[in-house]
């Protein structure tokens, strides 16, 4: 397989052979629905997007689960290596996908191949691992705005892995409606990670 550096597992080659039950519509909508999460990394897209296709199919979602995460799997494989549109329709026969079914999710592959280079290129730029945190509430004593007097905000301060041994302190300072818009969006990728790993 050339979308993998190592050995490729037999439960991960039966998951992609799953997907030669789904019908002529269901695959190439399920086949979209990761090719755009993975173009654009809008979690709750993918969420909602597999809950409408579980209602309109009546798919078993602990089955669709399974072959989700190993479609999600193949293509960013594909993304990370590169891969042209003949080689992602040789991997996927080499599954025992149909040829019709191959040849479809090559083509989708095709279609989003520069937004999913795009996206890989902004996903490596922002790869830092946080190693630490230390917060504080706080309430605004004085200031130069009436405004402002009794406003909270909170200080965030992040050591991040910069990798090489390398580690970097980032200080930020939210308002109150900010850090709750952060935890939001914190939650959110928090239920697409508790999604992919079920």
């Amino acid at each position: 397989f050339r979308f993998s550096d190592g050995q490729v597992e037999s439960e991960f080659i039966q998951d992609m052979k799953n997907l030669n039950a789904l019908d002529d519509n269901q695959f190439p909508q399920l086949t979209e629905l990761i090719l755009s999460f993975l173009s654009t990394a809008d979690s709750s897209a993918l969420i909602d997007g597999t809950q409408r296709f579980i209602d309109e199919h009546g798919v078993n979602p602990g089955a669709l689960k399974a072959t989700l995460r190993a479609l999600l799997l193949f293509f960013k494989g594909c993304a990370r290596k590169q891969l042209t549109y003949s080689a992602v329709k040789d991997d996927l026969q080499q599954f025992g996908l149909e040829s019709e079914k191959s040849d479809k999710a090559s083509q989708l592959w095709r279609a989003h191949f520069v937004a999913l280079s795009r996206n890989m290129v902004d996903n490596s730029m922002r790869m830092n691992k946080v190693v630490d945190m230390d917060w504080r509430f706080g309430v605004s004593a004085s200031s130069s705005e009436l405004a402002q007097v009794g406003s909270t905000f909170l200080q965030l301060k992040l050591v991040m892995d910069r990798g090489a041994g390398r580690r970097e302190a980032a200080s930020m300072e939210l308002t109150l409606p900010q850090f709750y818009e952060l935890l939001q969006q914190m939650e959110k990728a928090k239920a697409a990670m508790d999604f992919l790993a079920a």
